[in-house]
């Protein structure tokens, strides 16, 4: 299959960048590659230190191409300490009440929805002083993830590993039906009944939980909507927000049986597997297409944004990001070493090795990772124009109602402006700002 075999070139491409870079597993050493020699001028350049570093990252197969990666950083030696998810931001919080040189991290990998929390506490350390000096041009990375990296206009940190929920369809399906592929969520709800009326439907997940919110929301900001008003006011009975929940209803309504207990891999799996034509597929997920042990679409495998009714598509951001832990001992070269791991050469390096996307928008015009991750540019469309969710606890505490009204609409009757009304009222006294 010719997928297949653009895919394993890539990897072996990926594989052939890391082992250029040497073989220890967990530490950097001092010498520069070919593939990171602009990153290292520049640094040089603003005379940025040569310092030990601790690195905090959430564990798994992106950990062990990182410590790879990191092997060729040239302002010091970089330690990795990968965390399994679970215990990772207890780790983190524990390391920030260090003191600095005392074995703390230096630099922390954090998901996004930790930002706001950390710079509240005052964990993190803006970069804005230091990303200037280092002359980084901030304009190349998703302006809706660079946003997501900021709290009152300053920058806290530099995106990266994005992810977005799209559309992902098997093209022989809708070609023997004689469909169009789906330009906006009007035309997707038809196409969904379309297939549902032929016994199977579209596959999305509608268990209730954090993916169930992650449709919802992208429903929501396709639009150019929110779950608030101008003024900051909770408006979720807003002929926007009950649209989205209406949405939701219809396509869960005509959905492949199951799938209100479908979190994202059920989803993933059933379009690759044929059992769904159709389905709105996390895009971390995407690669798994092209593998001919797991998939039967790896030749007739396409995709296209999730949009909204005007045939706008914009993500609910869901990314990390590199920051500098406010009581790190080195925090210039700690800077240096967050720009450099989301430069272009090194970001390119790791989508090689292991398809993940990086928040550089130019890498979705770029051949050879165009081979190995064919979904990004319509990923890349979405997270440009994304939003990501407020990071407060308020917020957090509402998600948790709407993942549980939300399920309700899925697997009742219940009318959707109904069911919202009632979460607006249970949370009407709260402040969204804490």
């Amino acid at each position: 299959m010719k997928h297949k075999k653009t895919f394993l070139a890539a990897l072996l491409a990926g594989a052939m960048l890391l082992s250029a870079c040497g073989g220890a597993p967990s530490s950097a050493g001092t010498g520069a590659s070919a593939s990171t020699a602009a990153s290292t001028s520049s640094s040089e350049a603003a005379g940025v230190p040569n310092a030990d570093l601790l690195v905090s990252v959430w564990g798994g197969p992106h950990a062990d191409v990182q410590k790879s990666v990191v092997q060729s950083y040239p302002n010091g030696t970089v330690t990795i300490d990968d965390v399994d998810f679970g215990n990772l931001q207890a780790k983190q919080l524990t390391s920030f009440g260090a003191q600095a040189g005392s074995g703390n991290y230096d630099v922390v990998w954090l998901d996004s929805k930790w930002v706001g929390q950390y710079v509240e506490a005052g964990y993190l350390l803006p970069l804005d002083e230091y990303i200037d000096k280092l002359g980084v041009d901030t304009s190349m990375y998703a302006a809706g993830l660079l946003d997501g990296c900021k709290v009152d206009g300053k920058l806290y940190g530099l995106p990266t590993y994005a992810q977005s929920l799209i559309l992902c369809y098997d093209t022989q399906a809708f070609e023997q039906a004689g469909l169009d592929v789906p330009t906006n969520m009007n035309e997707l709800i038809e196409v969904a009944k379309y297939f549902k009326a032929q016994g199977s439907g579209i596959a999305l997940p509608a268990k209730q939980g954090s993916a169930s919110i992650t449709v919802f929301s992208q429903m929501l900001y396709s639009d150019g909507n929110d779950y608030f008003d101008a003024d900051g006011n909770l408006a979720l009975t807003s002929d926007a927000v009950v649209q989205a929940a209406t949405w939701y209803d219809e396509l869960v309504a005509n959905s492949v049986d199951g799938c209100t207990a479908w979190h994202h891999d059920e989803v993933a799996e059933a379009v690759r597997t044929k059992k769904a034509p159709i389905g709105i597929v996390m895009s971390a997920l995407c690669n798994q297409n092209y593998d001919e042990e797991k998939s039967l679409v790896a030749d007739t495998v396409a995709y296209a944004p999730l949009a909204g009714a005007s045939g706008n598509a914009a993500a609910a951001n869901s990314f990390w990001v590199w920051g500098v832990a406010a009581n790190s001992a080195n925090p210039e070269t700690a800077a240096d070493f967050c720009a450099w791991m989301t430069s272009p050469e090194v970001e390119k390096q790791q989508t090689l090795a292991d398809q993940q996307i990086s928040a550089i928008s130019a890498l979705s015009e770029d051949a050879e990772v165009l081979e190995v991750t064919p979904f990004l540019p319509v990923v890349m469309e979405q997270l440009d124009n994304g939003k990501s969710d407020p990071q407060t606890a308020s917020f957090a505490e509402l998600k948790n109602h709407l993942q549980a009204a939300l399920s309700e609409i899925a697997t009742t009757d219940a009318d959707p402006a109904t069911v919202l009304a009632g979460v607006q009222d249970m949370m009407k006294d709260t402040d969204f700002s804490k």
